[in-house]
């Protein structure tokens, strides 16, 4: 069997995996290519940091069965989520049940309206808009009779921009009066660097209700008092769905989006930390709800499509502390369960698994549990199995658990899966972290776990997620596909501090020369971090960044100038370019260029993603280009028709040459 050796090319998510928020999810088609390459037909897949699920729903797809085991337990309320019957009349009927009678109290009312700028009629109030504490924009709701009168001139839009009258501005002040009778998630913040104290001055106190505005908490509390008197458990988990997707749209973590975006009526929750920024925009709950619930990115768009997407509706098992079906590996498509991978030994037979692929904590990159608590803080009130462990989660967290902490743990779970993994199975990991001594502790666990990395893949995505969240540059996303297999040759190879920095100066040289051209910092760091892991140094003790290593040669080596094409750092080109490239050879720009060019007249049409395609394969790792920059090659040498590009007739000649 052949392996796969370079990046692959991500498409479009399905409705399926666009409804659920959740940080770090995962190229869909990549992963399934993955899982359905490397487990044999009846065989198994094991992704044990299962995250939003999208893997173990892949496998699904592909006909595999899967196990997918997160300590989250939002994993598993996705899972079962996904996993229930969804009956669209049922659901919209709950649905427009609870809109009807929220929209109809007195408390909604009073403080979501405002009068309406062209008549005398009152609107509802679609978001308020802060800063530092000044209301100074609404969004407004065109009345029906508004609405009609647009309709008839076939005039576009539902809403519009205000400014606050006095009214709101006063409604905005006396809203913290506001009496609410039904639960509310009002426990401190956990002790965790997560919640720090600016963050919790800022919210307005250690309390987690003032997450939300008052009048926001206060309609966000009947909604879900209306779904937790639901007696149907499929229809109330699928109310729970599109109510957790309104909770955090409808926070004070949510910021306006600046006017170039052409974006006014739209917010997000955009970092994976919690931050209150000076600037604010107080979504409507009531108007989240529905959009959560019907339309795109909805609970409809996505339950509506599950069987279609996965042909099937996923036979599942889930396995606790009572019943761990250890023994069963027959009889399901999905076995899942709130467990804690180094656990795993407990749930799962001894080289039964045939390939494992997940995306495991990226030391403290991202707070997975922490983030979750979000959500987590409402659900743990309809059940107690929603409560996060936290104290088992693998991580990083200032004064609380350190780098040797998440190195000790993070080794004894690779060797958890050392145990149920085939002698003949692989093992792919996706990491990210721009600190080395996070990735030292990464490759130090995979070898003390008796793995030996085979191939080492940059991944370049093309959205951006939380693996480049403390990139500085921050252009596609980025990760890397670590393969490895079972091996008792791991010795860690130890290196001084010396012989590192020339390792890292000589490939960057290589990395450098082999492009032939101004290369911007973020693709060098992404070279080098490849050529690293597949050396398998030991770096412990090393405080200097890769960064500072390089700096020190500026002037000698190196030189920098501004990068004006994207946000990827500074370009790093040779003082004396003869002194490295010594063979005439066309810049990486121009050999891409080429490349496009011989494809087009290959096969007459290609789509952008054959293009990227062919780019991956023949410019791996350090030399893979930006793929923003494919667009634009296009359209020198092709039309583009539907999802085609139409090859124009330039000749090979009109490149230059060198």
């Amino acid at each position: 069997m052949k392996d796969i050796n370079f990046a692959l090319v991500e498409e479009k998510r399905p409705p399926i995996y666009t409804a659920m928020k959740y940080w770090g999810k995962k190229p869909h088609n990549i992963w399934r290519k993955y899982i359905e390459h490397y487990t044999p037909k009846n065989g198994i897949y094991l992704d044990p940091f299962s995250g939003s699920a999208i893997s173990v729903f892949e496998a699904v797809k592909a006909n595999r069965k899967a196990i997918a085991f997160d300590l989250n337990p939002l994993t598993s309320f996705t899972i079962e989520v996904f996993s229930t019957k969804f009956d669209i009349d049922l659901f919209a009927k709950s649905v427009n049940d609870i809109l009807n009678e929220i929209e109809n109290d007195k408390i909604y009312l009073k403080y979501f309206s405002t009068k309406s700028r062209n008549s005398d009629e009152n609107a509802i109030v679609q978001h308020f808009k802060w800063e530092d504490g000044r209301l100074y924009e609404i969004g407004v709701i065109y009345t029906n009779s508004e609405k009609k009168i647009r309709l008839n001139k076939k005039i576009k839009g539902s809403k519009y921009i205000a400014t606050p009258n006095s009214k709101d501005q006063e409604l905005a002040k006396t809203q913290s009066k506001i009496k609410i009778t039904t639960w509310t998630p009002s426990e401190s913040f956990n002790e965790s660097p997560s919640f720090s104290k600016g963050f919790i001055n800022a919210i307005g106190g250690n309390n987690f209700s003032n997450i939300w505005t008052k009048r926001n908490l206060y309609v966000l509390s009947k909604i879900f008092d209306k779904i937790k008197k639901i007696d149907n458990e499929s229809l109330k988990a699928q109310l729970l769905f599109g109510f957790i997707q309104t909770l955090h749209l409808t926070s004070k973590m949510c910021v306006p989006r600046r006017p170039a975006s052409k974006r006014p009526f739209s917010t997000s929750w955009g970092r994976s930390a919690y931050l209150c920024s000076s600037r604010q925009m107080e979504m409507n709950p009531l108007h989240v709800f529905r959009g959560s619930c019907f339309g795109k990115q909805s609970v409809e768009s996505s339950l509506t499509k599950v069987k279609e997407y996965l042909g099937k509706t996923p036979e599942v098992i889930k396995v606790s502390k009572k019943n761990n079906y250890k023994d069963k590996l027959n009889g399901f498509d999905l076995k899942y369960g709130i467990v804690d991978i180094n656990t795993i030994t407990s749930f799962i037979p001894d080289k039964s698994i045939d390939f494992i692929m997940t995306d495991p904590p990226y030391g403290g990159l991202v707070q997975y549990l922490d983030l979750s608590l979000i959500w987590l803080n409402w659900l743990k009130n309809i059940d107690q199995k929603y409560v996060a462990n936290s104290q088992a989660e693998i991580t990083v967290k200032t004064g609380q658990k350190d780098i040797n902490y998440f190195e000790k743990k993070f080794t004894n779970a690779l060797k958890n899966l050392h145990i149920v993994l085939k002698d003949k199975g692989k093992i792919v990991f996706t990491f990210h972290n721009q600190e080395i001594s996070i990735w030292n502790s990464f490759l130090k666990s995979i070898k003390l776990a008796d793995f030996k990395i085979e191939k080492v893949i940059h991944q370049q995505n093309r959205r951006s997620g939380e693996s480049n969240v403390s990139n500085p540059y921050g252009t596609s996303g980025t990760d890397f596909y670590i393969r490895c297999v079972k091996s008792k040759d791991t010795k860690i190879k130890t290196i001084n501090k010396h012989e590192f920095e020339d390792f890292v100066i000589k490939k960057a040289i290589e990395i450098i020369a082999l492009r032939n051209e101004p290369t911007p910092y973020l693709f060098l760091f992404n070279g080098l971090l490849t050529s690293i892991s597949s050396e398998g140094f030991d770096l412990d003790n090393f405080d200097e960044n890769l960064k500072q290593m390089l700096d020190k040669n500026i002037g000698i080596i190196f030189c920098l100038s501004n990068n004006t094409f994207n946000k990827a750092g500074n370009l790093w080109w040779f003082v004396n370019p003869d002194d490295y490239i010594k063979k005439p050879v066309a810049s990486l720009t121009e050999r891409v260029d080429k490349s496009i060019l011989d494809l087009l007249i290959l096969n007459k049409s290609i789509t952008l993603e054959e293009a990227i395609s062919d780019t991956f394969q023949k410019y791996p790792n350090g030399l893979t280009p930006d793929i923003k920059t494919i667009p634009s090659i296009l359209k020198k040498y092709a039309k583009k028709s539907g999802e085609k590009w139409l090859y124009n007739g330039t000749k090979p000649s009109a490149i230059s040459k060198k």
